[in-house]
């Protein structure tokens, strides 16, 4: 995530009113870093950008990443993988 995006999530963040799209990327923010980092009152920025990384790496450009639907996709798809990893995990102890 480049600085100014960070920047941008953090004014998000702590905006007093959002949008209803803006509350939806949130949200959508907020469900990944659940799964791959635990439920947390508070994620770092190095865990907020670690997500966007993987947008970067499952290879939406930059107007991919300013799309909503676009992010759920990969987000889902992202936690579906980590939540079999950690069912696996469980079975075999």
């Amino acid at each position: 995530m480049t600085e100014a995006a960070n920047i941008e999530r953090q004014k998000r963040r702590q905006a007093e009113f959002v949008n209803d799209e803006q509350q939806r990327l949130l949200e959508i923010e907020d469900m990944r870093l659940v799964v791959k980092f635990g439920e947390k009152k508070h994620y770092s920025d190095q865990e907020c950008q670690a997500i966007y990384q993987e947008l970067v790496e499952a290879g939406l450009d930059e107007e991919a990443r300013r799309n909503p639907d676009a992010i759920e996709a990969v987000f889902k798809k992202l936690n579906a993988v980590d939540e079999v990893i950690k069912a696996r995990s469980l079975i075999m102890g």
